[in-house]
């Protein structure tokens, strides 16, 4: 059984856009929350013509000021008062959604990827974003890659930051004309260690696939592993690709789809090279993180963006239980669009769960939110 014990707020602040928030435990217990924050125009118009903009459903990812926050938390997952910490910015580029690790000794490796603003007049010479359409806006852009910052465990000590991945003989993209620059599709998702090698998973880059990406220096270099997935008959794509142990020492990549009703996608691998064919589940959402508990169970959590909208979770046996199986859990269903979710959790010291995700209230802000679970044994 899993019991809603509280909902609250953990970042507001109605001149940002805050969305898709990470969060991981120390070794003491403490907690440390990333998430993406743009800025929004909506506070300098009035109410009146806000809601004339439908700001529930409006979908304004693209930012050219977008940057990486960091909130610290207590034990209990409630803020502890010190300032935000900023991954130092990339001059070229503007940051998208962070994906944390915590490493020996405390480290935070921080996965995320970027995209490139394009000035209008030179967007004509791309193939980048299209013009603002009636539910997507801003900036146009072209991808720009994906990389790892490291900090140590107190805040402002970072070691390194924008240290972009290189294909390393996978899949990936060039970008530039006399001079190509090379480039890694976006990591979104619960990277996974594994023999003292960090895992993560890039998406985006061929066919509508999945790929697999090692690192043994803490983000320092990678190399790549293996396809996870690919869209081979043109039908599916997989996304936003999550990593889970799976406990016999392998893995379970848990993946959103498009093309395929949203429904779940999920594959496995002994050895991160070699993977098994795709499953679809029934189950539905976007994306998916799955947080291994301490008794081996998982807890499964992604966002609903069909009405009623809002996030949802199931709790299974364990990793290579079939998710539809297991019970479906409403932490909520009150959304007023479809801007909403992107839940990530941690287990916290007394057992209890804490899922952060992110929402869009009335006035079109969107925050960071927190959910406290209690799970049964």
């Amino acid at each position: 059984m899993i019991t809603v014990q509280r909902q609250r707020t953990l970042y507001r602040d109605e001149r940002f856009h805050a969305a898709f928030p990470s969060i991981v435990r120390f070794s003491d217990d403490a907690l440390l929350l990333a998430f993406r924050r743009a800025r929004s125009g909506l506070w300098l118009i009035s109410r009146q013509r806000r809601d004339a903009l439908e700001n529930q459903r409006r979908m304004d990812h693209m930012d050219c000021r977008s940057q990486l926050l960091l909130m610290e938390l207590d034990g209990d997952g409630h803020p502890n008062g010190a300032a935000l910490d900023g991954v130092p910015i990339d001059p070229e580029a503007a940051d998208q959604d962070p994906s944390l690790i915590v490493l020996p000794e405390d480290q935070v490796l921080l996965l995320s990827f970027s995209w490139y603003p394009l000035p209008s007049d030179v967007s004509g010479e791309f193939v980048g974003r299209e013009p603002p359409g009636e539910r997507e806006l801003g900036c146009r852009y072209l991808p720009w890659g994906s990389h790892s910052s490291l900090r140590a465990r107190d805040a402002g000590r970072w070691l390194a930051h924008h240290r972009y991945l290189d294909p390393g003989g996978g899949p990936g993209g060039l970008l530039g004309a006399e001079r190509q620059r090379r480039y890694v599709g976006p990591i979104r998702g619960r990277p996974a260690m594994v023999d003292d090698e960090v895992l993560v998973a890039a998406y985006g880059q061929v066919l509508g696939g999945c790929e697999l990406y090692a690192s043994r220096d803490a983000g320092g270099s990678w190399q790549w592993r293996g396809t996870i997935a690919t869209n081979v008959a043109d039908e599916t794509a997989f996304q936003e690709p999550a990593l889970c142990e799976d406990g016999n020492g392998g893995l379970i990549c848990f993946m959103r789809t498009a093309g395929a009703g949203g429904r779940l996608a999920t594959c496995r691998s002994s050895d991160g090279v070699k993977w098994d064919q795709v499953r679809l589940h029934e189950v539905y959402g976007q994306p998916f993180h799955p947080l291994p508990l301490a008794d081996g169970r998982i807890l499964l959590c992604y966002g609903f963006r069909g009405k009623p909208y809002g996030v949802r979770v199931r709790l299974l046996e364990h990793a290579l239980a079939e998710p539809a199986l297991a019970q479906e859990v409403v932490l909520r269903a009150d959304g007023l669009g479809p801007d909403l979710g992107y839940p990530w959790a941690v287990q916290l010291r007394d057992g209890r769960v804490l899922v952060v995700y992110y929402w869009t209230d009335a006035d079109g802000v969107r925050s960071i939110q927190g959910c406290w679970l209690k799970l049964a044994a």
